[in-house]
């Protein structure tokens, strides 16, 4: 049973003010996310990966490991401003999945179009090259640095303002672009015209 949150009193359930002090009760009610609001986290997520694979193409030969998918998972969670935990992590292992999706796609169909088997590409280009303890450990942590980089995502993000504009579309919420211009028009006819 829920209780008052001024006197403490237990209130039956479909209670809408306190019996004993007649302060108004908050009503908690959970909602579902509109289907729109995952293909929002998909999007940030291929943004990022857009991100990741741009600095891994300018790396060139320069072994980055894990860096690109965290450095544009940090920089896609910052910009998106994301409110919740669970969808930083969420934005951030698509744009590690999506990555490591398209890298192996890219190999493997590059390999498929010159018809090269892969020990042949491997002699060629690795030769002699024994793996060291870092490659190791720094492939293994990847799927772990998915997650921490959500959450450092989500910790230095900005935290959105609480105010919502609201406009007669279907969606309800319009491009906030559109009324801070008809703020600024408002604030500037009062500034030159006067009352």
């Amino acid at each position: 049973m829920t209780t008052c949150s001024k006197c403490g009193f237990r209130l039956p359930s479909d209670a809408a003010f306190c019996p004993n002090c007649g302060s108004p009760i908050k009503k908690f009610e959970e909602r579902a996310l509109p289907s729109d609001f995952v293909g929002n986290l998909l999007i940030l997520g291929l943004i990022g990966t857009f991100l990741s694979l741009s600095i891994s193409m300018l790396a060139g030969s320069i072994e980055l490991y894990f860096l690109p998918s965290f450095f544009s998972a940090l920089v896609v969670i910052y910009f998106s401003r994301t409110k919740r935990l669970k969808d930083a992590i969420i934005i951030a292992a698509t744009i590690y999945l999506f990555t490591d999706a398209i890298l192996t796609g890219l190999f493997l169909g590059t390999l498929f179009a010159t018809q090269r088997p892969i020990d042949s590409y491997y002699a060629e280009y690795y030769r002699n090259y024994i793996p060291t303890i870092i490659d190791v450990l720094m492939y293994s942590i990847s799927p772990v640095m998915a997650v921490v980089s959500g959450y450092i995502g989500f910790k230095i993000a900005p935290k959105r303002r609480e105010e919502v504009y609201e406009y007669p579309r279907e969606s309800g919420i319009g491009p906030t672009l559109v009324y801070s211009i008809k703020n600024t028009f408002k604030k500037f006819k009062y500034g030159v015209i006067g009352s």
